[in-house]
């Protein structure tokens, strides 16, 4: 049964907005639950004595590191291993291996964008070390980077630690057996990738929203399963600037049942292969459909810091 919620409903209302303004995201009125469980957890762990004194003082003060972390918390995906079996195959039947054939070798890098707490990563690992994989990669080695806003699902991530229930959800006991292993602290019932499976991969923190503009290109982009959570002009940004860290020829591989619909960003969708786009070698302008230009902004005024430093 669900206890009293304890926020002023003025509160729920300024956290919408603070996520949609920092994230980009939209939360759903009705989500006040959910606010209260995830931010809880996050009171605890920044030492505050409750959820209302963390809120009060993010609004009061403004602590920009504090207003990260409540937006990651606040925007966390469920996910699990190899979700949305298509946009996999798209990846190895399509995307690697054609860049596999066209490289004859080296390296291909994968970006995983707002990888959450790293299921998609370490599922393409996994495929990759499968006999189709390595059919589809030949002499290439695949290297995986995920990037996400800073959060405890983002540690997990890079720890590779996952609990019995979430290691059930899309794997196989054979993948389960041969990729993980289980914690050996007494009372524990996680389970933790291999180093094996660990092997180029890195996560990497980052501001979704305007942190891409440093990052190094890409021969492939993963941005599955989010496009519906952002806002259309947040949209516009994230796509555009996925498209700007793609090296020509790559692809960029949204959900099997997502899609960019009129708009073009110098993308190439693949005819019958729903969900993947490549980049030409020329890069275009997008264009939007009312004919507008995007305006360039790569960042929001924020919260800052006033009184209260990060410790």
């Amino acid at each position: 049964m669900r206890g009293a919620l304890s926020l002023k409903p003025t509160y729920y209302e300024a956290l919408r907005r603070l996520t949609l303004q920092l994230a980009g995201v939209r939360m759903g009125s009705d989500h006040a639950f959910l606010v209260e469980t995830r931010l809880s957890s996050l009171a605890r762990t920044e030492g505050f004595d409750s959820l209302d004194s963390m809120v009060e003082e993010l609004f009061a003060v403004g602590q920009a590191r504090l207003a990260i972390q409540v937006v990651s918390a606040l925007v966390e995906r469920d996910t699990h291993f190899n979700r949305d079996p298509a946009s996999f195959d798209a990846l190895f039947d399509v995307a690697l291996r054609d860049l596999a054939e066209k490289r004859g070798g080296g390296r291909i890098d994968l970006l995983s964008y707002g990888c959450g707490s790293g299921q998609d990563v370490y599922s393409v690992a996994m495929r990759a070390r499968a006999p189709d994989g390595r059919d589809a990669l030949g002499a290439t080695t695949l290297h995986m980077t995920g990037v996400d806003y800073p959060s405890q699902a983002l540690e997990r991530a890079r720890a590779g630690r996952y609990t019995h229930f979430e290691v059930q959800r899309g794997l196989s006991a054979r993948d389960m057996v041969c990729h993980f292993t289980p914690d050996p602290a007494p009372g524990s019932t996680d389970w933790v990738a291999a180093d094996h499976l660990r092997e180029n991969i890195t996560f990497q923190d980052m501001h979704l929203m305007s942190g891409s503009e440093q990052m190094d290109p890409y021969h492939i982009v993963m941005f599955r399963g989010s496009l519906d959570h952002y806002s259309q002009s947040a949209r516009i940004r994230v796509i555009r600037s996925l498209t700007k860290v793609l090296r020509p020829y790559g692809y960029l591989i949204l959900g099997s049942n997502e899609t960019l619909n009129d708009m073009s960003y110098g993308l190439e969708p693949i005819a019958g292969v729903p969900g993947l786009y490549r980049k030409p070698e020329l890069e275009a302008e997008p264009i939007l459909p009312d004919g507008k230009q995007p305006n360039g902004r790569t960042s929001f005024d924020g919260a800052r810091d006033r009184t209260r430093t990060a410790g």
